[in-house]
């Protein structure tokens, strides 16, 4: 693979003379290029006008619709109409230098299956607002995937031309597109190499046209949305509820039944109908919100109600082990059975009992 095989694709939105500059550059280092004018500004139709039309393809959006769908624009015309081995995506702003669009581009050419990012360090040179966001959503995407991305939200990324196909159909039209490729090849395991670069930071990046509440929503939301941070959160909330339910029930019928039964008997009477009302919601609210399985009722039921008698009886057994034979605390063994419980159930019923169908 050399540059004749590697098109260099920028979306624009308002940019400065600077994409001029770039554009010859790449064009000098034998570079295809292809520009998205993704419905700038007419002020701004100058710098347009002064690009080398006879080498560069050029495409326009008639409205401004969003970097993702900008890139997505010109994946599709790329396989369409270009025959090449990888694509590198850069922005149009004068941030990425050429020298690291080659590294990026002999990185491509070593590793073809991979997605390659340019991922620049957070030093003094980068705007606080830059590297505060990169550094919550690196942490935010590692928590959501177990798999680590130093800039999770670089412009500057070496594509396998395989994976453009794919690439295409990634939901996302603004900036939340870039994280979403992300999390696809975290999915899919796709391998994802990340090679430093030196980004430029004109005017503390006051041409950027990111948008730090509205598109950080979305990058955070699209994050929660693909990873199991929501279930894990969804279940959490089930067991809250289910506990209150339990708790309350217990109360009220222990009240009703006290002056009807002995004390002992309406207490176990209490503690079984509790336990089936609060367990029923449970049941229902994991099924339908938390795992949305749609697998056999009756099969789903009963291995729910055989995980729960066997948790009642691994319960009874581990705070006997702890209050009775090591003589802790039943306070504090109670928390590190339910602990240890939660955790157990949240990965059994996963797996097991609302497991996706595939």
């Amino acid at each position: 693979m050399n540059k004749n095989d590697i098109v260099v694709l920028i979306p624009a939105y308002n940019p400065t003379e600077d994409l001029i500059l770039l554009t010859d550059n790449l064009l000098s280092n034998n570079y295809k290029v292809v520009i998205v004018n993704d419905g700038s500004k007419e002020e701004t139709n100058y710098i347009f006008d002064k690009l080398d039309k006879d080498n560069v393809i050029f495409i326009e959006h008639e409205f401004n619709k969003g970097k993702g769908q900008a890139l997505k624009t010109g994946f599709k015309y790329i396989l369409e109409n270009i025959k090449c081995k990888g694509v590198i995506t850069a922005d149009a702003d004068g941030q990425h230098l050429v020298s690291d669009i080659i590294n990026i581009s002999n990185s491509l050419c070593e590793n073809s299956k991979s997605l390659i990012l340019g991922s620049r360090t957070l030093d003094k040179s980068m705007p606080f607002r830059s590297k505060f966001g990169n550094s919550i959503t690196r942490l935010v995407f590692k928590l959501a995937t177990k798999v680590r991305v130093y800039d999770t939200q670089t412009g500057l990324r070496g594509i396998p031309f395989e994976l453009l196909e794919k690439f295409v159909e990634i939901d996302g039209q603004r900036y939340e597109y870039e994280i979403n490729m992300l999390l696809y090849c975290a999915k899919n395991k796709i391998r994802i190499e990340e090679i430093p670069i030196k980004t430029v930071y004109i005017d503390n990046n006051k041409t950027s046209s990111f948008h730090a509440i509205k598109d950080s929503f979305q990058i955070y939301k699209c994050i929660f949305k693909n990873s199991d941070i929501k279930t894990s959160i969804l279940f959490g909330i089930s067991a809250i509820i289910s506990f209150l339910i339990d708790f309350i029930l217990l109360l009220v019928l222990n009240k009703i039944l006290l002056p009807l039964l002995e004390e002992n008997i309406a207490l176990l009477l209490s503690v079984i109908g509790a336990r089936a009302v609060s367990s029923l919601f449970n049941f229902t609210f994991n099924r339908n919100v938390v795992f949305n399985n749609h697998s056999s009722i009756i099969k789903a039921l009963s291995q729910y109600y055989l995980l729960a008698i066997s948790v009642l009886i691994v319960n009874y057994l581990l705070l006997n082990l702890l209050t009775i034979q090591l003589s802790l605390n039943l306070t504090l063994s109670k928390i590190l059975v339910e602990i240890f419980l939660f955790i157990n159930n949240y990965i059994i019923q996963k797996i097991f009992i609302f497991k996706k169908n595939t």
